[in-house]
């Protein structure tokens, strides 16, 4: 089951440790289910649906989470948009997101083993044939969601770490400061989506190449813009440490 999303420059799916194995049932059919929701809303470009079945367990989560899938759906309302109008040329602002799970990946995951940590809270889903497990947590109302790394990795950079964090002139701490930067990134992607989508129904571009390239030049002005703003941080972590 793949876990690379082409633009969104993540790996969805965590996976790391194991434990005891158990045995096909309904609650794993729950867990099982669960991924398939998770799966169906990112190929429906669901904004709303993939918000209820991705683990975001601090508003910093919250937060990216919400960003993650605004950016989910608008690459898949960009890709139906230029595959409208371009036909077989538009295919190639495929996201790829129905390659996570296919038919084979669905019916693998009829019989995965579900490998259980601190019982009826954390789960690991091991399917035949991958080298990576997915990992999904049971929240406060009893359902299971599906973790996403890029969402867990980029909250835990907003969330103190240290106990008196470096502050700027501004008074916005080094950790805020980065979660600003990466945000500003995020909403940078999804605008270039959103533009090049309108351009593109509008009759603007006229070819599929013409979008790509306008669309790559948008991204990687964004990626620019997180390196600058990135440099400039003052090192505030070093200063903490010593």
């Amino acid at each position: 089951m793949r876990a690379c999303l082409p633009h969104l420059l993540a790996v969805c799916l965590l996976a790391t440790t194991g434990a005891r194995a158990a045995a096909a049932n309904d609650a794993d059919a729950a867990i099982t289910g669960a991924i398939l929701r998770f799966v169906d809303a990112l190929e429906a470009g669901d904004a709303r649906a993939l918000e209820q079945v991705i683990v975001a367990e601090s508003p910093a989560q919250e937060q990216m989470r919400k960003l993650f899938c605004d950016l989910a759906a608008a690459q898949k309302s960009l890709e139906r948009a230029a595959i409208k109008k371009f036909d077989e040329e538009g295919k190639r602002f495929h996201c790829g997101f129905n390659l996570i799970a296919g038919a084979v990946d669905r019916k693998l995951l009829e019989t995965a083993k579900v490998v259980y940590e601190e019982p009826n809270r954390f789960v690991y889903v091991e399917k035949s044939g991958e080298l990576s497990r997915m990992s999904l947590h049971r929240n406060r109302q009893g359902q299971w969601q599906v973790v996403v790394e890029l969402i867990e990795r980029d909250a835990e950079e907003q969330d103190p770490q240290y106990p008196y964090p470096y502050y700027n002139p501004q008074g916005m701490s080094w950790d805020a400061q980065l979660a600003n930067i990466h945000q500003r990134r995020y909403k940078a992607i999804i605008e270039a989506f959103g533009q090049t989508q309108d351009r593109i129904e509008n009759g603007q571009l006229a070819t599929a190449a013409a979008a790509q390239r306008e669309l790559l030049d948008k991204l990687s002005a964004a990626a620019a813009g997180e390196v600058k703003a990135r440099t400039a941080l003052p090192n505030g972590r070093t200063k903490e440490r010593q």
